[in-house]
């Protein structure tokens, strides 16, 4: 069922490859790559549709499994680790409210936002600023970033994957136009120049697994301040 959201808000353009989604309905991803899609499924019911279908897939190939004979033991031992859970009242404290910037962020990423207290915004060159996403796992880090109008990275290439969602606004490389719910999907090699919508800018978020190449000397100067 698609959500009421589509009802007033375009389709996404762009998305995500259907190997992407298919790892995400066998739980083969990171939090923070899961979130990523959960994101653009949040605004596209295309994927939906898709992600769902894969889900079946996997439920059905389950079904087929001849079910697998457990110890006996285990319940006691699944009571045991229940019982040895800290109990919530010894838990850290809840984040406080989310500000009021994120109202109209996505809600898988308000969701996430709200476990744990955010840091303070990153300043970076040319008027970009940056917010981290808090995640243990520190193979790929996510970052809100948001880019003044007119303005964008610097020509760069990849060297690792980069997944980048748009959330406010928007961008255009020689890929194409991206609106709010568009997937960006950059792989290894792949080269490009993003240029933010003029006046109201772009908030996207950011996947990233390594430091892209910059390919201009400004942009080589620059680079170590635009470490994420």
């Amino acid at each position: 069922m698609d959500n009421a959201f589509d009802l007033i808000t375009p389709a996404p353009t762009h998305h995500p490859p259907e190997e992407l989604l298919i790892d995400y309905a066998s739980g083969a991803m990171s939090e923070a790559e899961a979130l990523m899609i959960d994101i653009h499924l949040d605004a596209c019911p295309r994927c939906r549709r898709t992600a769902q279908t894969a889900f079946a897939i996997g439920g059905a190939l389950l079904d087929s499994i001849a079910p697998a004979r457990l110890p006996r033991t285990l319940f006691d031992r699944t009571l045991q680790a229940i019982d040895a859970l800290e109990p919530a009242s010894a838990r850290a404290p809840a984040a406080p409210p989310l500000p009021s910037f994120a109202d109209r962020w996505p809600a898988p990423l308000r969701s996430r936002l709200s476990a744990k207290p955010l840091g303070a915004w990153r300043k970076l060159p040319a008027g970009f600023r940056a917010l981290r996403v808090p995640f243990e796992d520190e193979s790929s880090r996510l970052w809100v970033m948001q880019a003044p109008g007119g303005r964008g990275p610097l020509r760069h290439n990849h060297i690792a994957d980069e997944w980048t969602v748009v959330l406010e606004g928007g961008f255009t490389d020689e890929t194409g136009t991206y609106a709010a719910g568009d997937f960006a999907y950059m792989t290894e090699g792949d080269e490009h120049r993003i240029v933010a919508e003029p006046g109201e800018g772009c908030v996207c978020l950011l996947l990233v697994h390594e430091q892209p190449r910059y390919l201009t000397l400004a942009g080589k100067l620059l680079a170590p301040l635009m470490r994420l």
